[in-house]
């Protein structure tokens, strides 16, 4: 009975560290973090986090921050971001996919899709800093998540003008041990873990851990194209991923330690989810159909990813130690995805990225610590190089099918010079005056337009292309060149002469863009090429001081270089080698290059008040900043300008009724110039392409994360925000082409709740608990700015998030076996986001992903 009541309370001491550990904010002095890595508050054992470089008590940091510990990670099943994000206010991580998301923080997120510019909040793994296409990791074997809210820019610098993620692996250590750990589950999720912690000699130790997943998609693709030859076709949401690391710890003295370490990452799956959300798709406007006709041509999701980091930590005396970091980083990442959700051969059409790209990162760190002062300082230098290709596929089906968009405009702005001769004039007075009060000159052409039988959805339909070749007083001359002079053109001539009307419409008009039906299942492809070489280095300095056992104040400086080079290069399409002279339908035909450079002094100012041992109240200025970039996909040697962060935030950490622990703050930010990613279709243009705009932010925010130990065995959590944004937008063209005025927007937060419960239970036999987590997010959708018509008819799209989520597990009394049945989305909830796709609006085919219903399984974990 004692051994039983002893692991009970081991299991609760463990759940009280996952609660306390979501308000830590602290980091690493430069050695001995095995041996600061934890402190004492009200008796309790509380993990610390390296999230400031220092090492502190967190009732006495400063720092809006939230953490979720191995212990929250195994309780809940996470093993990415876009599963982890909901325990902390104010932080989200997308889903589109791993190679193509990144983070959000305080609304605040950036478009991961281009390697010419860099995210607003930074990532950083093992203590060094992600690129865009490396942050999506599978975690195993990990010590904890840590996100920083609010501008970071005195500490990590580089792209963290509202925020920081951390991720911190377990260390190798002196003890054995190991497990071994299965997840099975719905849709047929298979996953293993393996991890062993090695003592090779006194001072000398191995960790090592490996993860794989597999698991079946959300829709079976049942699309065979003739075209795809052997590529594996792989349904909605399919996932096969694996990585592993391996490091090795030396103890060199008491006062020295050397770390190096290898990381490697294997993603070979489904492309990006794309559920077709038109009448032409499988499901005919049903986002969750059983079925899906993807057709793309090898459409995939890999990336090819290796890593190795050095560190050196030496402690010089009691006050002054030391951490030096180098690591070198490079991936290979590979999507194809189809944009269109149908197997339409009229309205194919398919996007790749490919890029290569490699990091070389470095910093020098100090840490100076007395009684009353705890200051760090050091240097940064990183050295990017990247190349990006951009591809488009088509059709020649589906490329016709946005030529005939031209021929439409075309075809109206004849009516419009025949209306504005007949009218003098085409303003609104002119139709007023011919038509009545209040009539436009628009009104009138549109009617007289539509009336005429137009637009038309695809010239190569016969009909439809002999009434406008008809209309354009083609017929006369198509019928005397065939040989048949005097007879009219009709449908049935239009399809007995194959090409021939086509040939000779675009001799007449001078463009080779016209042609026949005899080009259908050729292919259209338009490329850009880019490459990048960026360079960002800094020097900080970072004070703690302690004025007396009540007030302290910190006061940190930061100078931040950048530098970027960047190219463009697009040839003819593809199409032209079978139809000489046709031009691209998207991308200009350019060679391009350019540089730039931004530099940027930032830092913080913190005051904070002990009120007590138990309660804290802090008050913080900091600015952030983000240099400047280039959009991959619209060349301009004039880069979008850099992002700009001032911030100023209040908070409260205590622990109420010696039950409730509260983490509290709140904010106000303004961000200048925030690089946003839209789809966006300019006049001239078939396309909708995605671009870079700038727009400017304030956002007033209050964040609440609150633990109440209910009992000694059970703990309930509240983390919740309020936030309202202000939004200036400048005008742009959305996806429908539709022009869009500057204006400005107020957002008020959704209502996003997630509430925990943690309960310990006494069976009678080994150790039991219960973890349950519910969580709410009020939809905004309806107030995105440019908002498409396309988007307004899926109701799916607006349907507020209600997820159930669930763990039992039970664990041997020695500890060695532990055996989970979990289940999430036990509501069985579904949902649609990322609506949209290039292709949505010239081929009227929005698509969009979706979720998993009901999920559940078992995992069984064996510790050595």
């Amino acid at each position: 009975m004692k051994a039983m009541k002893n692991n009970r309370h081991t299991t609760k001491n463990l759940i009280t560290k996952a609660i306390l550990a979501s308000m830590l904010a602290t980091p690493l002095s430069a050695y001995a973090e095995d041996d600061k890595s934890k402190v004492e508050v009200l008796g309790f054992e509380v993990i610390t986090v390296t999230a400031q470089k220092r090492v502190q008590n967190i009732m006495n940091v400063p720092v809006t921050v939230g953490t979720i510990s191995a212990e929250l990670m195994e309780e809940s099943g996470s093993v990415r971001l876009t599963e982890m994000d909901k325990f902390i206010p104010g932080f989200e991580f997308g889903n589109e996919g791993i190679t193509q998301e990144g983070v959000s923080m305080r609304g605040v997120e950036s478009s991961g899709i281009s390697i010419g510019g860099d995210p607003s909040a930074a990532t950083f793994f093992d203590d060094v800093y992600m690129p865009r296409a490396a942050q999506n990791l599978l975690f195993s074997d990990m010590e904890r998540i840590e996100v920083l809210k609010g501008p970071q820019g005195t500490l990590f610098g580089r792209n963290a003008a509202v925020g920081v993620l951390n991720m911190v692996p377990n260390r190798p250590h002196e003890d054995f041990e190991a497990t071994i750990k299965a997840t099975l589950g719905t849709d047929n999720l298979q996953r293993y873990e393996l991890m062993a912690n090695i003592p090779l000699s006194d001072n000398v130790y191995l960790r090592t851990n490996y993860i794989n997943t597999s698991r079946d998609g959300v829709a079976e693709n049942i699309s065979m194209p003739e075209w795809n030859h052997n590529n594996k076709i792989w349904d909605a949401g399919e996932v096969a991923h694996q990585s592993a690391r391996a490091s090795l710890l030396w103890d060199i003295s008491d006062n020295s330690q050397f770390q190096i370490s290898y990381d490697w990452d294997d993603l070979n799956q489904a492309p990006p989810m794309t559920i077709g959300i038109s009448e032409y798709a499988y499901g005919q406007g049903d986002p969750f159909a059983p079925k899906v006709e993807n057709d793309v041509v090898g459409g995939a999701e890999t990336r090819d990813m290796t890593g190795a980091t050095v560190k050196f930590l030496h402690e010089f005396n009691n006050d002054l130690s030391m951490k030096y970091i180098a690591s070198f980083r490079e991936w290979e990442v590979f999507a194809r995805r189809d944009e269109d959700g149908t197997a339409d051969l009229s309205r194919y059409f398919d996007t790749i990225n490919h890029e290569e790209a490699d990091i070389f990162y470095t910093e020098l760190q100090f840490n100076y610590e007395t009684d009353n002062i705890n200051s760090v300082f050091g240097f940064s230098y990183s050295k990017e190089s990247a190349k990006q290709l951009t591809h488009i596929g088509l059709t020649a089906d589906s490329a016709a099918r946005s030529i005939t968009a031209s021929v439409n405009d075309l075809i109206k702005a004849g009516v419009a010079d025949q209306l504005t001769n007949t009218l003098g004039g085409n303003t609104d007075a002119h139709a007023a005056g011919a038509f009545g009060e209040g009539v436009t000159f628009d009104s009138v052409l549109n009617a007289i337009y539509q009336s005429s039988g137009f637009p038309i959805e695809s010239t190569w339909h016969a009909e439809e292309w002999e009434h406008t070749l008809n209309t354009m007083g083609f017929g006369d001359t198509i019928m005397t060149a065939i040989g048949m002079p005097g007879q009219p053109l009709t449908a049935g001539v239009v399809t007995a002469t194959g090409d021939a009307t086509y040939d000779i419409a675009s001799a007449a008009l001078g463009t080779a863009e016209i042609f026949g039906p005899s080009h259908s299942g050729s292919f259209w492809q338009e490329n850009v090429q880019n490459q990048g070489d960026f360079t960002n280095w800094g020097i900080y300095a970072d004070v703690d001081y302690m004025i007396n056992d009540k007030w302290s104040i910190i006061g940190g400086l930061r100078y931040s270089k950048d530098e970027k080079e960047f190219s463009w290069l697009t040839e003819d399409n593809s199409f032209a080698t079978i139809r000489p002279g046709v031009s691209n339908l998207i991308f200009p035909v350019v060679d391009l290059k350019a540089k730039d450079s931004w530099d940027k002094v930032t830092g913080r100012l913190v005051a904070s008040y002990q009120v007590s041992n138990e309660h804290m109240v802090f008050g913080s200025y900091s600015v952030g900043y983000k240099s400047g970039g280039y959009d991959s996909l619209t060349p301009n040697t004039q880069a979008f300008k850099p992002e700009d962060s001032v911030n100023y935030e209040l908070g409260y950490k205590g622990i109420l009724f010696d039950a409730v622990i509260a983490n509290v703050s709140a904010y106000y930010n303004q961000l200048d110039n925030q690089q946003k990613g839209i789809v966006s279709k300019l006049p001239g243009n078939l396309r909708a392409i995605p671009t870079i705009i700038n727009i400017d932010r304030e956002i007033i925010g209050l964040e609440i994360d609150l633990r109440w130990n209910m009992t000694e065995d059970a703990q309930l959590g509240l983390v919740t925000e309020i936030r309202s944004t202000d939004i200036y937008t400048p005008s742009f063209y959305n996806g429908e082409g539709t022009l869009i005025e500057e204006q400005s927007t107020d957002l008020d937060a959704a209502a996003n709740v997630t509430m925990t419960l943690d309960w310990v239970l006494d069976l009678g036999i080994g150790n039991t608990n219960l973890h349950v987590d519910y969580v709410y997010i009020e939809n905004q959708n309806d107030q995105e700015v440019g908002l498409e018509e396309y988007k307004k008819s899926v109701d799916a799209y607006f349907i507020d998030t209600k997820n159930l989520n669930a763990r039992f597990s039970w664990t041997s009394e020695d500890d060695a076996l532990e055996i989970g049945l979990w289940g999430k989305n036990l509501l069985d909830k579904r949902y649609v986001y990322e609506l949209g796709g290039y292709a949505a609006d010239a081929l009227g085919v929005p698509q969009g992903q979706i979720n998993r219903g009901l999920e559940a399984g078992v995992d069984v974990t064996y510790s050595f």
